[in-house]
C-alpha cells in the first residue's frame, strides 16, 4: 500500500488479520515511517533477493486469478474459479467491441467484486485510460462525476440507467453529459423507454448491452441499441434491425452476437431450433470453488458450459433469449416458456 493507507495496518495488527505478516509500502517513506509501522519497502525485498537468490513465488493453482461469487439464479451463493486467460480476453473483448482507448476517462459505476466491473476495469487498464471513482453508486455523485471529470464512458445495469434519469429529471439539470461516449449495459435489458430516455441523456454516446454471466467471466454477445454516427447519417438501430431479422422468429430477447473468440451452439430437443445455450472457450471459469478440479486431460475450453438459459440463433448469427431451463413447463409434448408471453430482459 500507499501512505495513504498506512493506517490500515495499524488497524489489522495483532489478531484481527492472524496471517497478515508483511507490509510493504509502495512509496519510499522514511526511517521513522517505517520503523513505526514495522513495515518493508520494493528496496528492501530487492537487496534480499540479490542476497539470498531468486525468491520462490507461489502461484494459485490451475492457472486461477479470481474467485468470484455468484448467486446467480438458485439464490446460494457459488465461487466461481477464473482464470488469467479468461479474464484477459474478456477484458480485450471489451476494448475491441465497445472501442475503449487511451482517452478514455472511465467513472467506475459497478463494484470491482462484480465480474462486469472487473473485467471493464481490466480493460481499462490494458489501453492506460483514466479512472476516476466514486464511494458507492448514487446518481447524483454519478453525474457530478461526469461533469467534474469528464467522463467518456461508463457501464451500468437498467436500475442505474433510471436513477439517472430520475435524477436529472427531478434537478431538471443536464450538465457535463455530452462527454459521454461509450455506455455498456448489462445485467437486464433495457427497455424501449430507457433506452429513448437514454439517448436523450446522453446524446452523443453509443449505446451496447451485453449479455453473460459470471461463469465466462462476463460478456458473451453484445448488441448496439444506439449509434449516434448512424442516428446523424439518418440510418436508425431500428430499421437496421427490421431489415436483418425474421419477423417469425421474433419472441424473445435478441442479445446480439458473440465476440470473436466466444463458440456458442444451441442443444435442441427434436426438431424445433429452440433449445439450452451453451458455451465455450478459454472465457470459461475453470470450476466452482467446492469442486474437484477436472483432471488435465479434459482441457476447460474443449468442454461445453450450460448457461442455463433457452434460446436460439438466427439467420444473422444473432443470439435470440426465450428463458430459462428451470422455467420450462411441458404441455401435450410441446416446451412452453413463461417468460415467451412478455419477453422479459434474461441479460
Amino acid at each position: 500500500m500507499d501512505e495513504s493507507c498506512y493506517y490500515w495496518h495499524s488497524a489489522a495488527r495483532g489478531d484481527a488479520i492472524p496471517s497478515l505478516r508483511w507490509h510493504v509500502s509502495l512509496s519510499s517513506p522514511s526511517l521513522d515511517i517505517i520503523n513505526k509501522y514495522n513495515m518493508l519497502t520494493a528496496e528492501m525485498l530487492v537487496e534480499q533477493s540479490v542476497i539470498y537468490g531468486s525468491m520462490n513465488y507461489s502461484f494459485a493453482p490451475e492457472g486461477a486469478v479470481i474467485i468470484c461469487f455468484t448467486s446467480g439464479t438458485t439464490g446460494r451463493p457459488k465461487g466461481v474459479v477464473i482464470s488469467h486467460t479468461a479474464l484477459i480476453v474478456q477484458s480485450l473483448a471489451k476494448v475491441a467491441i465497445v472501442g475503449y482507448s487511451e482517452d478514455d476517462v472511465y467513472l467506475h459505476t459497478a463494484p470491482l467484486c462484480h465480474i462486469g466491473g472487473l473485467s471493464s476495469a481490466m480493460a481499462m487498464l490494458m489501453v492506460g485510460a483514466c479512472h476516476a471513482f466514486i464511494p458507492k453508486f448514487e446518481a447524483t455523485l454519478a453525474l457530478e462525476a461526469i461533469e467534474q471529470h469528464h467522463v467518456t464512458s461508463l457501464i451500468i445495469v437498467p436500475a442505474m440507467m433510471a436513477d439517472l434519469i430520475s435524477s436529472v429529471r427531478l434537478k431538471r439539470i443536464q450538465k457535463g453529459c455530452d462527454s459521454v461516449k461509450k455506455i455498456l449495459n448489462g445485467g437486464g435489458g433495457l427497455s424501449d423507454n430507457l433506452i429513448k430516455d437514454a439517448t436523450r441523456l446522453f446524446p452523443r454516446a453509443k449505446l451496447l448491452s451485453a449479455y453473460g454471466m459470471t461463469e465466462t467471466c462476463s460478456s458473451l454477445t453484445f448488441t448496439t441499441l444506439f449509434e449516434p454516427m448512424l442516428e446523424a447519417s439518418g440510418t436508425s438501430l431500428q430499421m437496421l434491425a427490421v431489415t436483418n431479422s425474421s419477423p417469425v422468429k421474433a419472441r424473445g430477447v435478441c442479445v446480439g452476437k458473440p465476440a470473436p473468440h466466444v463458440e456458442i451452439k444451441i442443444c435442441v430437443d427434436g426438431s424445433s431450433n429452440v433449445g439450452r445455450i451453451l458455451t465455450r472457450g478459454p472465457h470459461v471459469m475453470l470450476r466452482y470453488w467446492d469442486q474437484i478440479p477436472e483432471k488435465a486431460s479434459n482441457s476447460v475450453e474443449e468442454t461445453w458450459l450450460d448457461t442455463g438459459d433457452i434460446g436460439f440463433i438466427d439467420d444473422h448469427g444473432n443470439l435470440w433469449l426465450v428463458g430459462r431451463t428451470n422455467g420450462r413447463i411441458k404441455s401435450g409434448g410441446e416446451n412452453i416458456y413463461p417468460e415467451e408471453g412478455f419477453f422479459p430482459p434474461l441479460l
